[in-house]
């Protein structure tokens, strides 16, 4: 039985999701996330960063994206380990199938409904796909977002003592 919200575990995945995003808002383009299309301007930083962390900064999105919403969903839906498993083996399939995906770019447009570009959010599906591309050290972040996520959640689980 669900004990509760975890606002520790929620908070801390939606403080991670917003790094995440000040992580594209100075150091990706418009051209190449969603979400910027919406700012007239973004300070273009990564000129700044030294090459071994711009090769790094380059898979930290999906880390952080992976890491992120498995803290956010446990937090509200999962209160043990096996919940806990549940949720970060779902955002890890979730995350690595657009990931494949992103290798079979000209499958995967073929099987995206025109409709979807009528819809918020789902209109950029194509473009993610037509214009990602697979990387394995993206695949290896996801994965790794996905155990230290899980990791994480268990060292902040709510014990029947703190429930009280």
């Amino acid at each position: 039985m669900r004990e509760g919200i975890n606002t520790r575990q929620f908070f801390l995945g939606l403080n991670i999701l917003i790094l995440g995003a000040l992580y594209y808002f100075f150091f990706r383009t418009a051209e190449h996330t969603y979400f910027l299309k919406f700012f007239e301007n973004t300070p273009q930083l990564k000129h700044i960063l030294p090459p071994l962390l711009v090769a790094l900064g380059n898979s930290l999105p999906a880390f952080i994206h992976v890491f992120a919403f498995a803290l956010m969903t446990a937090g509200l839906i999962a209160s043990r380990e096996k919940g806990y498993a549940v949720v970060c083996l779902s955002w890890f399939t979730i995350d690595a199938l657009f990931e494949l995906g992103q290798g079979f770019n000209t499958m995967m447009i073929q099987v995206i409904p025109d409709w979807f570009s009528d819809f918020w959010l789902l209109e950029n599906i194509k473009n993610y796909f037509l214009h990602g591309r697979f990387d394995y050290l993206d695949l290896f972040a996801i994965a790794v977002g996905s155990v230290v996520a899980y990791m994480l959640l268990i060292k902040t689980k709510i014990t029947s003592r703190e429930a009280i």
